[in-house]
């Protein structure tokens, strides 16, 4: 585990591309080394290549969904914390995320240093 924010490295996941790179961009001015893909293939490639302390993802995806994403991520690294992102939400996708191991839910829009602090807390950064 990363002791600071400058040596986490955090996956951001998004088929729109713009949302990922904003994202990525967002925790990068705020320390963090934050790498955005826009496909859910790349993203369970690079993490099954690349260490990664934590891993931002959208819920609804083609091909490979958030879900999907998350379950690889806890295989390969059980204590990699996951912060699912979505802007389709319900109670149900909401109790699958968190039931299925993500750290936290969170309803886009959100605020960018909102998803800073989740990542804060679940790697234990004060």
């Amino acid at each position: 585990m990363p002791d600071s924010p400058q040596e986490t490295r955090t996956l951001v996941v998004d088929d729109r591309p713009e949302m990922a790179e904003m994202v990525a961009d967002a925790l990068s001015e705020r320390g963090y080394t934050a790498i955005a893909v826009s496909s859910g293939h790349e993203a369970m490639h690079r993490l099954r290549t690349e260490r990664f302390d934590a891993l931002v993802t959208d819920l609804r995806m083609p091909e490979v969904d958030g879900l999907a994403l998350m379950r690889a991520s806890l295989e390969l690294d059980p204590s990699r914390p996951v912060i699912m992102m979505t802007a389709h939400g319900t109670l149900d996708t909401a109790v699958q995320a968190t039931g299925g191991g993500a750290y936290h839910y969170l309803m886009k829009p959100f605020r960018l240093d909102a998803l800073s602090r989740l990542i804060e807390q679940a790697l234990g950064h004060s």
